[in-house]
């Protein structure tokens, strides 16, 4: 029973301790702005994605000649796909999760220390031209990315209609044999 009493005690004092540095932390992202850079990264992701969907969806089409009425159910079917792979999760909760994992690597008084320096000017300048830098990075990778993508497009698409043509199983050209 005394056990029991010890170990409830100790359990309620470590879910006390939890707390303050669970808002320590967040306090700590908030001042480095990870929210914002996590958001930033997920919507910048989603138009990614959507973008490059779309281009292989255009590609991959551009070769038949759809009815009105299959241009739309292809549309549908390509909402419900984009629907179900970009998520609708939000920077907020995967900072919650990050939490868990980083703030028990801390005390108290090295977060308050964390978040002072965070919260200076230079740190709050450093931030700011790591952001900027990083997107400038991006942006001067974006051309060669871009051209990747639509040569491996372009490549998996030829690829398809090899098969395609190979094993003659596509309905146009089962249809133009017949």
């Amino acid at each position: 029973m005394k056990k029991n009493l010890i170990g409830l005690a100790f359990l309620a004092c470590a879910m006390v301790h939890a707390g303050p540095l669970e808002d320590k932390t967040r306090r700590l992202f908030e001042v480095q702005g990870i929210v914002n850079n996590f958001q930033l990264s997920i919507d910048q992701g989603r138009v990614q994605a959507r973008e490059e969907s779309k281009k292989v969806m255009d590609q991959m089409l551009g070769e038949l000649d759809l009815s009105k009425e299959y241009q739309e159910r292809t549309n549908v079917a390509y909402e419900k796909f984009m629907k179900a792979l970009l998520t609708d999760r939000t920077a907020n909760e995967i900072v919650e999760v990050l939490i868990k994992y980083y703030a028990p690597n801390f005390t108290e008084e090295e977060l308050d220390k964390l978040i002072e320096f965070y919260g200076s000017s230079v740190a709050r300048k450093d931030a700011d031209v790591s952001r900027k830098a990083m997107q400038q990075v991006a942006d001067s990778y974006k051309a060669a990315n871009d051209q990747i993508r639509v040569t491996a497009t372009s490549e998996f698409v030829r690829g398809l209609r090899m098969i395609a043509q190979e094993c003659q199983c596509a309905r146009h050209t089962q249809a133009k044999k017949n």
